[in-house]
């Protein structure tokens, strides 16, 4: 559950999101606080990179390049009906006894409970609360990646983590993403995200990208998966025909 401090800062980030600008007035009004108060947030926000503070209000940066702190995404997983739907379909490329990578995104964490129907299986992750989450909730045997923890993102990655999913070999793996271009496959903000799914790919015999309508169409700094090496997509609504041909063109089976 969020705390006071959490769920302010969520609204105000949420408001920006919709209106892009927000007056310091506004946001008093919007969150019933003061308005030393509602600087600060600014300033503790601004610190982790989600606004941009101005004279006399605060905007937000790019909605798509955002890290949302971690936990506030997890708080939220009940009302995120569309990445349950995409977990929903996924559910139906897993049987027992398989060897799973899973990574760190909060669409993968929605897989979980779907996991817990399923005996027999190993699951690989980077994902601090995703293995806590798995150890929890099903009966799979969870290993997850040595290195250390990204700030405020619970979850592994960079060389080491990469070094120890060579070790494996999975049925399936099954990774969120930041962008998906039908060109270019899937991108990241973060070169250590990139690197994790590189590994994925190369350790497993199947690769699905679990990717929310928003995130397709873009493209980011890092490039993590082309799109010939990608075998599945799931997303929560059919995609239009010209897209539909190049996933075709790059024999990715869409799944809806």
């Amino acid at each position: 559950m969020l705390s006071a401090i959490e769920d302010r800062q969520q609204q105000i980030v949420n408001y920006l999101k919709v209106n892009q600008f927000a007056t310091v007035a506004d946001l008093i009004d919007l969150v019933n606080y003061s308005e030393a108060t509602v600087k600060r947030d600014l300033v503790l926000l601004e610190e982790n990179g989600l606004i941009r503070r101005t004279r006399g209000g605060a905007m937000i940066i790019d909605n798509k390049k955002i890290d949302v702190p971690y936990l506030m995404k997890v708080t939220r997983l009940n009302e995120e009906d569309n990445k349950q739907y995409i977990a929903d379909v996924a559910e139906t490329l897993v049987k027992d006894d398989m060897v799973i990578f899973l990574d760190s995104s909060t669409t993968s964490l929605h897989l979980i409970k779907n996991l817990s129907k399923f005996d027999g299986l190993q699951v690989i992750t980077n994902g601090v609360l995703t293995a806590a989450m798995l150890s929890e909730f099903t009966t799979a045997h969870v290993s997850i990646l040595g290195g250390s923890i990204v700030p405020k993102r619970a979850t592994i990655n960079g060389s080491k983590a990469y070094n120890d999913i060579l070790t494996y070999n999975a049925d399936i793996a099954f990774i969120g993403c930041r962008g998906l271009d039908f060109n270019h496959g899937v991108t990241e903000t973060h070169e250590g995200e990139a690197l994790i799914k590189k590994a994925f790919r190369r350790q497993a015999n199947h690769l699905v990208v679990l990717a929310t309508e928003d995130k397709l169409d873009h493209k980011y700094m890092y490039q993590a998966i082309a799109c010939h090496e990608i075998d599945y997509l799931i997303t929560e609504n059919p995609v239009s025909a010209e897209k539909m041909a190049k996933l075709n063109h790059h024999h990715i089976k869409c799944l809806y």
